[in-house]
Formats: structure tokens, sequence, C-alpha cells
């Protein structure tokens, strides 16, 4: 049994980590500009002392959203339409794909998207550099030491992009949900 994956979000260039998102205010009948992000397993980072050894990879990969309690949006007394009547699409750029219009990408109640990469990681740690790149499977997230370069490290981490979609008919007000990852780890 490995160490259990460290997870980090960052933003579209990897530079920053990403702690809360705000997607501001999006009238009824429009979407909100897309939100590109990237979802990182153990990504070196020499001020945490991340990726230096290897960590479990994520395995079963999906993303969706949920209330802030974890629900469905459909709790009575706390109806969240964002995640009830599913307003999010998720589009899984590092799987090359492009139906963030579509109803294939919709999230929420009862859909979550598989999330992969295409990707593979160089290992190259303490000088020693592994002649075969390592690559994950379908729906996974690589786990392996890496130099938290972006195009040697494209096994631990996985590209997203966002995108809501409110309906003519919404309610108004503040909706606060989450994006959830879930994953399993041996």
């Amino acid at each position: 049994m490995g160490l259990q994956p460290v997870i980090e979000w960052r933003n579209s260039t990897h530079a920053t980590e990403i702690i809360t998102q705000d997607f501001g205010v999006i009238d009824a009948d429009t979407k909100s500009s897309p939100f590109t992000f990237n979802i990182w397993n153990n990504r070196y980072d020499a001020t945490k002392g991340t990726g230096k050894v290897d960590v479990a990879k994520m395995e079963d990969c999906t993303i969706t959203t949920r209330d802030m309690t974890g629900g469905t949006g459909d709790t009575v007394g706390n109806v969240v339409e964002v995640v009830k009547n599913s307003w999010f699409h998720a589009q899984v750029d590092t799987l090359n794909e492009t139906d963030l219009d579509q109803d294939s990408s919709k999230i929420g109640k009862i859909a979550s998207k598989p999330i992969g990469t295409t990707g593979s990681t160089t290992k190259n740690w303490d000088g020693t550099v592994y002649p075969t790149p390592f690559k994950p499977g379908a729906k996974e997230i690589l786990g392996v030491a890496n130099n938290g370069t972006p195009l040697d490290a494209a096994g631990n981490y996985v590209t997203v992009t966002l995108q809501c979609a409110v309906p003519l008919d919404a309610s108004s007000g503040k909706q606060s949900f989450k994006i959830r990852v879930s994953y399993r780890y041996v």
C-alpha cells in the first residue's frame, strides 16, 4: 500500500494553487466564462516537500458538483439548483475533449464525468532517469515522483474546463456548492 494521494488544484498555467473559486454573477439564460484548472497528484514542490517520493495513484477519477453538505442539491430546505439541475459542464482537456457545450459534459445531481489524461510522466529524481515514461490507465492520475514541470509530469495531472449554463427559469440568489473529484486509491 502506497502513501495516499497528495492532491492540489492549480490554475490553468499551473502557477498558482486554487483554494476557492468564485464564478461571479451569471444571469439567467447565459453562460459563465470558461474556467480552466489543473488537478495534480503529488506535484513536486520543494517548499511543501511533495513530489519527491511516489504516492498512490488516483483511480476511477470523476468530477461532479455537490451542495455544501455533499448532497445532490435537492434536500428540502436546501435546494441548490446549480447541482440539482446540472448547470455545470466539464470538459477534460487532457483527454482532448471538445464537448463543453454538449449534454455529454453536464455534471451535477445524477451526472459525474470521468477524468484522466493521455499524458505520461518521466520519472527523474536524485539523478536517476527512468528510460520509460509512466502512463496512467483510463480514469487515473499518477502519483509517481516528478520534477513538477507540466511537460515532464503530464501523467500526474488532469486539465479540466468548467462552464456554467444558467437556464432562463433559474431562481435568483447566491448558490454555494462544491466541485468534487471522487477517486479511490490502494
